[in-house]
């Protein structure tokens, strides 16, 4: 299985097959999936002017209500909601739960590091397996052969534990304003890089096709 000649040399030329891949219906909007970041953050940079010392547990129980309540709008909206979301979901109630009752902020911290890394598995261990996670995901808005699907699984998960290592060494180096700042403005736009970085491999195995005709 070749992954890495395939990798593209350049992001595309134009946003029409971001637009593309757009069109497609998806279960869950942008804001209930990124809407509980940006509430947390929000709470964050407010509490941590008067309550600097207890700031990110207060705002990691805020996150958690959040993010359920996106969850609960995203199914009565849809009756539908990803199994991914779901876990991420789950362990964000987990782990600010375990925050706060402890008054360990290095729980919340590993949050990103846990999450990813049950990605990454999933990913790679569902493209060895024949049960590719990433084109039960997305497999709708594209058309790929099986080994294509099975190479965006591996760059997935492959990136995926890249990002659970980097915020290993952002929270255990850097000060806890930085990761909450990073948490928001590092990994979002890093993602959204690497996502758009994957459409010309995409576009190459015919994946665009069926959406740049419609």
């Amino acid at each position: 299985m070749e992954i890495v000649s395939d990798l593209p040399e350049t992001l595309p030329e134009t946003i029409d097959d971001v637009q593309a891949a757009s069109a497609a219906p998806r279960p869950n909007s942008f804001w209930l999936d990124f809407g509980p970041l940006l509430i947390f953050y929000v709470a964050y940079q407010y509490l941590r002017r008067s309550r600097p010392d207890d700031a990110m547990l207060i705002a990691a129980g805020i996150f958690a209500v959040a993010a359920v309540v996106a969850l609960a709008i995203g199914w009565a909206r849809h009756r539908h909601v990803s199994g991914m979301l779901m876990l991420s979901t789950a362990i964000i109630v987990v782990t600010a739960g375990l925050a706060l009752f402890s008054g360990n902020k290095t729980i919340f911290f590993m949050k990103p590091t846990i999450v990813n890394a049950l990605f990454g598995v999933a990913a790679i261990g569902g493209a060895l397996i024949g049960k590719n996670v990433i084109k039960m995901m997305v497999g709708e808005a594209f058309t790929l052969p099986d080994a294509a699907w099975a190479t965006l699984a591996i760059r997935w998960g492959l990136f995926f534990f890249a990002m659970a290592a980097l915020n290993e060494v952002v929270w255990r180096t850097q000060s806890e304003n930085f990761w909450a700042n990073f948490k928001l403005f590092g990994f979002l736009p890093l993602t959204l890089v690497f996502t758009l970085s994957q459409f010309p491999f995409i576009r190459r195995h015919g994946g665009l096709d069926g959406l740049t005709r419609g």
